[in-house]
């Protein structure tokens, strides 16, 4: 729904390390990113990693980039047809196989597919309706998935795929909680939904002037229920921005203002320990703006999180009560496959984490 203009960068944390008979962690000195991919023209808004080796990336432009090799090299393609759209959300599966989506009202946005690895796509959905917006979207598995829209009249748009996306079709209204005037979801890095096995998916809202909520659903979308959050949602560009899962009942979500610095927030930072049903506040990020993605790092030693904003990134390794500050470069969006293995995007760049173990 948010027409961002600007963006963050990301950082991480954490190094698994053990001794008998219990899991001892050791923190990170000075963690940091190395640029893999530099385009001053570009800007690279979601990053899907499959494994330590095949990455996907999307961005500006009709965008979508590409490693086979944990980031060595990276081919980027622009989607034929697409080169004035922003692919806000990428959706990987294989090297061979993904999911690109498109923001903008009506037509312009949109779901592409691969199946050789970019290079030809086939569009999956195109948006018909001209009050639609959709945001971002999560796949449960290659067939299943959803994604979702702002609302209008009183209801969010959500739809959905069981064929792996030959066909859409709109989720029942009356099946998903009314929307507030106004309410909709942030398009910022393609996190504002999240799938996990078992038919368990969540997305996040904003912009209501109301509150925040989280929509979950429990049976891959045929029923959702709603969980307030104390993320403030003062005007149409505040709310949740970013949802990550740790597991089905462990997660966090993170937010505040879009549009300017956030240092009259209590938190932009809640947490869950079961499931969404209810939030907690958590600690500050010290960004001093909204964070735009936040995720889990797999395989660490204790929860540990990175949250990404337009003013650097930060790192928590105690879900998220306390953060660590770890640089000022703009990205977009962040994601690990482990505690040593992750990739951040943004304004002009693909990164790949560096870890520097501390002595």
């Amino acid at each position: 729904m948010v027409r961002f203009t600007a963006a963050p960068v990301a950082a991480l944390v954490f190094f698994c390390a053990c001794r008998a008979p219990e899991p001892r962690s050791a923190a990170w000195e000075s963690p940091g990113w190395q640029v893999q991919y530099a385009d001053s023209a570009a800007l690279f808004i979601a990053i899907a990693p499959v494994d330590s080796s095949v990455v996907w990336a999307s961005g500006s432009g009709g965008r979508v980039a590409r490693t086979t090799d944990g980031g060595a090299s990276w081919t980027v393609t622009v989607v034929p047809g697409a080169d004035s759209l922003q692919f806000r959300d990428v959706q990987a599966f294989s090297a061979e196989e993904a999911f690109v989506l498109s923001i903008g009202p009506g037509a312009a946005s949109r779901i592409y597919r691969t199946t050789d690895g970019g290079a030809t796509w086939t569009l999956s959905f195109q948006n018909p309706d001209p009050k639609d917006f959709f945001d971002c979207m999560s796949f449960w598995d290659p067939r299943r998935g959803f994604a979702v829209g702002d609302s209008h009249d009183g209801e969010f748009t959500l739809i959905w795929t069981t064929d792996g996306g030959a066909t859409w079709g709109r989720i029942d209204p009356a099946a998903v909680p009314d929307a507030r005037p106004g309410e909709g979801a942030f398009a910022s890095s393609g996190t504002c939904a999240v799938t996990r096995p078992g038919g368990l998916g969540w997305f996040v809202t904003g912009a209501s002037g109301v509150d925040t909520r989280v929509i979950h659903t429990t049976d891959y979308g045929t029923t959702w229920l709603e969980a307030a959050t104390p993320i403030t949602s003062g005007n149409t560009t505040s709310g949740i921005t970013s949802l990550a899962m740790l597991d089905d009942r462990i997660g966090a979500i993170v937010g505040g203002n879009v549009s300017g610095p956030d240092s009259s927030l209590a938190s932009d930072v809640a947490v869950t320990s079961d499931g969404g049903a209810t939030w907690q506040l958590a600690g500050r990020t010290g960004l001093g703006v909204a964070p735009f993605a936040v995720t889990y790092v797999p395989g660490a030693p204790t929860p540990t999180l990175v949250a990404v904003s337009p003013a650097g990134s930060a790192w928590s390794a105690n879900n998220a009560e306390t953060w660590q500050r770890i640089d000022s470069v703009n990205s977009w969006a962040v994601a690990f496959v482990s505690p040593a293995v992750g990739w951040a995007v943004g304004k002009g760049h693909i990164s790949r984490f560096t870890p520097r173990r501390a002595k």
